[in-house]
């Protein structure tokens, strides 16, 4: 039941962070990738065969402190002591060759590093992007892998990033 909880808490606060950190869909014009619209920092960018892939990650756990602050009270404190399972919300924006953002892809991640095994994880279309949560709590160097399938088109992505 504890489980079920924690992630039904995740789920409401993720719904809420992208509610509140998200533009509406006719703000992006043309290649324009100011992170104003974006979900989270950018962390990483790189072209593959043509294509922009832009990466964005979040710690839900500070936004998880943000809505315990606005809802004291609520008896809550012992979920709020709780460490979250998947605190780190990645997302990756994908534009094609004509400056257009992807909307339709497959995208999977490959993260290894930290405490866990390797993390295996399906994107979902969300806010122009493809979102994943992943735990990356450990402190250390992450090897990254993201494969997107666009119609007849596979692109591949590899990188490291440090969690300080």
């Amino acid at each position: 039941m504890k489980n079920l909880t924690q992630k039904f808490f995740t789920l409401v606060v993720l719904a809420a962070a992208l509610f509140f950190f998200t533009a509406p869909a006719g703000a992006m014009e043309g290649h324009d990738m100011g992170s104003s619209d974006r979900i989270g920092v950018l962390f990483h960018e790189s072209m593959q065969d043509g294509y922009m892939l832009s990466y964005y990650l979040m710690d839900l756990r500070k936004t998880k402190e943000n809505a315990a602050d606005s809802h004291a009270s609520h008896d809550q404190s012992a979920h709020e002591k709780d460490e979250m399972d998947k605190p780190h919300h990645i997302m990756v924006y994908i534009m094609d060759k004509d400056h257009t953002m992807v909307e339709q892809a497959k995208v999977g991640f490959l993260i290894k590093g930290g405490d866990k095994e390797t993390q295996k994880i399906m994107a979902m279309y969300m806010s122009q992007g493809f979102g994943i949560t992943a735990d990356m709590k450990a402190k250390g160097v992450y090897e990254i892998t993201v494969k997107a399938v666009i119609d007849d088109v596979t692109l591949m992505d590899r990188f490291n990033h440090e969690m300080k």
